[in-house]
């Protein structure tokens, strides 16, 4: 029994036996095929490894850039094959392994630039950010302008390394460089245009100027003003081109000062005039008389808006009218805008062509303007200069009908006190011509310059004076009469052949005396900053040309010992004109330089205008016109004492006899009333003043 008992465990036994082999067969089954699939995977893993192994090494090979990547201690791991082209000290198992970064570079960057670059390494490993930027390495005579990307490299937050690219911008840099120095070639060019151009203009101009002062026909002083116009009108070209020039360098500067809004107008008004005479067309001036007549700003850039914007009405309006209309409105206690437009009945311009009305070198409808004068520059620098006065310009056109341009600038008000009536300040533009009212015998100035016009335009306008003028024809020949006497002023041309007139200046320096001296340039170059550049240059101060009497006058006052200068009393006339009338004439309430520029610059004239004036008074009428409360009458007499007294330089009795016309106009009697007394009181003593003046200067 005992024995089947055993034979029936043994079997149970082997049955478990059974199933247990059979659970390690499919147990070793499953691990086979997951040892396959691992294999698999390990041999898929292999050939990826492989590939992006290659991929990597080909990046490396084909990139036009230097890259390297570095460890955290800027040691190399990776670099582009582009990097041993700059360096053949390293293969490229040793870079692998690791070389210091600073070394790696050494030879590929300049030392100054390589150890602001390990500064930007070791700031990217801080984990600052470094922006791109531009450095030159010079390998073996080959110049390359690199732009360098540095960039931290972090694993789990941890940095790791850098990543270092190197773009070549040699191309692009070198294309910029072309470019500046194509720019610097087109300034120098525009600089020696503009004093090839000025320096026969300023002979035109100066002689002109001579004409208009020295002659006494009325035909010869008329052509001369004509000339004169011309040769500004040419001036204003190349002043065009010039200015847009600055424009496009960003180099135009406003140059802001004091000026008077009527003065402004009166020239502005005077140079349109003048283009239209020949022309069936009429300017109609509409100028709000309460505009303030003392501003602060650019006059010139002010004056050439309007010129600019006038002369194209001028030029493209055949028959009509133009009309230049101006008002204000106060923007605060010390700032006015000045609204302006310009109205003509021209040919106007076509719908599709106002987007191009303010470009460059642009005239629309050509083919109807064909034989309109210009450069096509005028309203692109308007507006320009518009803009940077802070205001705007707009445009509006009916095609055949005419066109009006409107534009506003900011102003600084220096008094609110009223312009007045335009009409009444504007004279005959030959009036203003320039009159000396100094002398200063005994005083010596050399002239350097190598056209021999130039210097005749100088010595003519110093010859008034009564300066004694030397003249150089080359700066050779100043450093030869330099030393031979002692000089007040020097006037140096710049540009002359030879020694120029800097290093004439810097010669002139080291000699006895030199530096000292008052040496100022004489420089057709009008190019902005020229002031400032000729001081740096060691010049004390710069004259343009074409010589303007003013400027010259200005200058000498400046630079002449005082001692030397004496005032030309009224009625005494310089050396060079002959004049009777040589009695002296002063008087606080009477403006006489500006009397005699309304009298033409005549002395005789300004005195006779003086004894009209005495003769006329109409304080009388006045008073009994005030009694009868005649308002009318009184307007009209008061007028008129307005309009003569401007005439003889009584801005402050002009004014006020402004104030009680407008008051009367405006039927403000109140005002009159309060006024009238100190207003009669001011012209009797003025007229008190000009009678005791005349008297002595007659000889009573």
């Amino acid at each position: 029994m005992e024995i089947v008992e055993d034979e029936k465990q043994l079997l149970l036994e082997m049955k478990k036996l059974n199933r247990e082999v059979k659970r390690l067969r499919k147990d070793n089954e499953i691990l086979r095929m997951a040892n396959e699939q691992a294999a698999h995977t390990q041999a898929y893993i292999q050939r990826d490894s492989i590939r992006q192994v290659f991929y990597n090494n080909q990046l490396l090979r084909t990139s036009p850039y230097l890259l390297i990547l570095t460890d955290d201690q800027l040691q190399t791991a990776m670099t582009s094959d582009v990097f041993f082209e700059y360096n053949t000290t390293y293969d490229r198992d040793k870079l692998r392994r690791g070389v210091p970064l600073k070394d790696a570079l050494t030879g590929v960057l300049e030392e100054s630039d390589l150890e602001v670059f390990m500064e930007y390494c070791h700031a990217a490993l801080q984990g600052e950010a470094v922006e791109p930027y531009l450095a030159r390495s010079i390998v073996k005579g080959r110049k390359t302008d690199w732009q360098i990307t540095i960039r931290c490299m972090d694993q789990d937050g941890r940095v790791v390394g850098v990543n270092i690219l190197f773009v070549d911008m040699t191309k692009i840099v070198d294309a910029l460089e072309r470019a500046e120095m194509a720019d610097k070639a087109k300034s120098n060019f525009l600089a020696n245009m503009s004093h090839e151009i000025r320096t026969p203009m300023n002979a035109i101009n100066g002689m002109a100027e001579f004409i208009l002062r020295d002659s006494k026909e009325e035909d010869a002083r008329r052509y001369a003003a004509f000339i004169k116009s011309a040769s500004k009108t040419l001036l204003s070209i190349i002043n065009d081109i010039l200015d847009f020039s600055k424009i496009e360098s960003g180099k135009l500067e406003l140059v802001e000062d004091s000026f008077l809004m009527a003065s402004l107008l009166n020239d502005v008004v005077t140079m349109t005039e003048i283009r239209l005479q020949d022309k069936p067309v009429e300017l109609k001036v509409d100028i709000e008389e309460e505009i303030p007549n003392a501003l602060y700003g650019d006059e010139v850039r002010f004056k050439q808006v309007l010129i600019n914007l006038l002369g194209n009405a001028v030029k493209f309006t055949k028959v009509g009218h133009i009309k230049l209309k101006m008002r204000y409105e106060k923007t605060d206690s010390k700032h006015c805008r000045i609204k302006t437009k310009i109205i003509d009945t021209g040919i106007g311009i076509k719908p599709e062509d106002m987007q191009n009305i303010f470009s460059s070198f642009t005239q629309v409808d050509t083919k109807k303007n064909r034989a309109v004068e210009g450069t096509g520059l005028g309203l692109a620098i308007s507006r320009s200069l518009i803009e940077k006065m802070g205001g705007s310009i707009q445009v509006e056109s009916v095609y055949g009908k005419g066109t009006t341009f409107s534009f506003d600038i900011i102003c600084r008000v220096e008094s609110w006190r009223a312009m007045g009536d335009l009409e009444e300040k504007i004279q005959d533009s030959m009036a203003d011509a320039y009159r000396v009212t100094f002398s200063a015998k005994g005083a010596r100035v050399l002239v350097v310059d190598d056209n021999e016009m130039n210097l005749e335009v100088a010595a003519g306008i110093l010859t008034p004076y009564e300066i004694e003028v030397v003249r150089a024809g080359s700066g050779m020949e100043a450093m030869v009469n330099f030393p031979r006497r002692k000089y007040d002023i020097v006037f140096m041309d710049h540009m002359m052949p030879g020694m120029d007139g800097v290093e004439t200046m810097n010669r002139l320096r080291k000699m006895s005396g030199g530096q000292q001296a008052v040496i100022i340039a004489l420089t057709a170059n009008a190019l902005s900053g020229a002031a400032a550049e000729y001081k740096a240059l060691g010049f004390q101060d710069f004259l343009a040309k074409p010589i303007e009497p003013r400027d010259m006058d200005e200058l000498l006052r400046k630079y002449l010992p005082k001692e030397l200068i004496r005032p030309l009393a009224l009625g005494e006339q310089p050396a060079t004109e002959e004049d009777s009338a040589k009695a002296s004439l002063s008087m606080e309430a009477v403006d006489t330089e500006l009397g005699l520029r309304y009298c033409m610059g005549n002395h005789s004239f300004y005195r006779k205008m003086l004894h009209a004036f005495v003769n006329g008074a109409k304080y009388t009428q006045l008073d009994t016109l005030f009694r009868e409360k005649n308002w009318a009458n009184y307007q009209v007499a008061v007028h008129a004492v307005k309009g003569t007294a401007l005439t003889i330089g009584a801005v402050t009795l002009s004014g006020h006899a402004k104030e009680l016309e407008y008051a009367i106009k405006d039927g403000r009697y109140g005002y009159v009333e309060e006024q009238h007394a100190a207003f009669i009181l001011e012209y009797r003593e003025i007229v008190k003043a000009i009678r005791a003046n005349l008297d002595e200067g007659d000889g009573a």
